[in-house]
């Protein structure tokens, strides 16, 4: 894997009803016409990205980041996190109120836990849901950490050879060398380093 990057998503939830936005009196009085937006019920979302070297090319038959890999969890350091129970199975959660809050027309419609059937330029974006009101207060002295853990399965191309010299090969009859690796990172909650939409 190369150039591993990390990005934090807020998306709040968007205020449509406009009966209580206090606007300009004409009259009769009308209310102004603008979308506000609250940090309730906000949804969390953390993109992973990456390359793969071009030897590799995701498999037809299994996912290149199977969903069941996927963890994710908030900490100071790792082991806090995993001894806390913090590392779950995100894409499990993402129901209900989470996955509203992400459908709505003003985020960035992102399709979450997805994994990419192709990879022509090598370039492999994944998004994982963290929660509701999930990211803690930012601070600027890396206190609090956003962790992730999965696994990348891919094939190596033009390594499914048979005949004659490959009889007592791993990749026997042509099947192609299977390459897993696991992706660790983690980025910190910090001032200004989370994206919001709505």
């Amino acid at each position: 894997l190369e150039y591993v990057n990390m990005r934090l998503v807020t998306i709040y939830n968007q205020d449509k009803d406009f009966s209580d936005a206090s606007g300009v009196s004409n009259g009769g009085g009308s209310t102004l016409d603008f979308i506000t937006t609250s940090s309730e019920g906000s949804a969390d979302y953390v993109q992973v990205t990456f390359t793969l070297g071009p030897q590799y090319e995701v498999n037809a038959n299994s996912d290149l980041d199977p969903s069941s890999s996927v963890r994710a969890g908030k900490g100071a350091f790792f082991a806090d996190a995993e001894s806390a129970g913090e590392m779950t199975h995100k894409c499990d959660e993402y129901t209900g109120e989470l996955a509203t809050l992400m459908a709505q027309d003003c985020s960035p419609n992102s399709v979450m836990c997805a994994s990419p059937t192709s990879i022509p330029d090598q370039f492999v974006s994944y998004n994982i849901p963290l929660g509701v009101n999930y990211l803690p207060l930012a601070t600027n002295d890396l206190s609090v950490n956003i962790f992730v853990h999965m696994v990348v399965s891919a094939i190596v191309k033009e390594s499914a050879r048979s005949g004659a010299g490959f009889e007592n090969t791993r990749n026997e009859g042509g099947n192609p060398f299977q390459a897993k690796t696991t992706l660790f990172a983690s980025i910190p909650v910090v001032a200004g380093g989370v994206n919001i939409f709505c």
